[in-house]
């Protein structure tokens, strides 16, 4: 199946009532991997989320958030935000070196270009209602943030142990939708002095600033050594109050 000159391979419906799907979106240069969890087809339209990773890729971490988000009731669709890069593919925790050599690589603006793209797609998708978050973890942080404060028209954004967010706020900002940050306080990448910046960000444009104790970096990762059971369940029930409004 075709839509728009993007490319869509079909999987099986899973028992928990969702469609899994391999896709690529349009893009100059080239074509961006992705993939997508929706519910089944038949019922109500939906909101839809678009999953900016972390620096290892679209891994089974990710594509597992995308069927968590697909059974309760959302299209989530996680692009490849490293297409461009000759080390494109999903590496390991054992493989952090390489992981971090191509984040620091990426082009913010391209891979914001690249959200924009992944936005639209996702907002046509027949069982989206047309509302629209971005989920952004770690690398995916920043992007988070400055989609809502850039006029990308989406409607949530959450941001889970984003990395070098400060970097990325400008004077003034203030986000056109609810945005919530998730960080654990043992994250090594979020010293004190992060956390007073984007926390003083978030108070001045109306966002959420959570800090879970007793969590470090890559906490909402079952696969990752550093998974925190207790702040992740708490980050995802946040980030589903946060996502609620978007039903209507």
């Amino acid at each position: 199946m075709s839509r728009n000159h993007d490319t869509v391979t079909e999987t099986a419906v899973p028992p928990a009532g969702i469609i899994r799907e391999d896709t690529a979106i349009a893009a100059d240069g080239g074509r961006i991997d992705a993939y997508l969890a929706a519910p089944a087809e038949g019922g109500p339209q939906v909101p839809g989320v678009v999953l900016v990773m972390s620096i290892f890729g679209v891994d089974s971490d990710t594509k597992n958030h995308c069927d968590r988000l697909a059974t309760s009731g959302h299209v989530a669709l996680a692009p490849n935000f490293f297409w461009r890069d000759p080390d494109s593919g999903v590496l390991s925790e054992a493989e952090v070196p390489r992981a971090i050599g191509r984040a620091m690589r990426a082009n913010f603006d391209a891979s914001m270009d690249d959200l924009r793209r992944a936005i639209a797609r996702v907002r046509e998708h027949p069982r989206c209602n047309g509302k629209v978050a971005v989920l952004g973890y770690c690398f995916g942080g920043p992007h988070a943030w400055r989609a809502a404060c850039d006029g990308l028209g989406i409607d949530a954004a959450v941001s889970f142990h984003g990395t070098h967010v400060s970097k990325y706020l400008k004077p003034g900002d203030r986000p056109a939708c609810p945005v919530a940050f998730h960080y654990g306080e043992l994250d090594d990448f979020a010293p004190p002095e992060e956390l007073a910046a984007v926390g003083a960000a978030a108070r001045a444009g109306g966002s959420e600033f959570h800090v879970h104790p007793g969590a470090g970096h890559a906490y909402m990762m079952p696969g990752n050594s550093h998974y925190h059971a207790q702040g992740a369940q708490a980050s995802w029930e946040a980030a589903l109050r946060l996502l609620a409004p978007l039903r209507g």
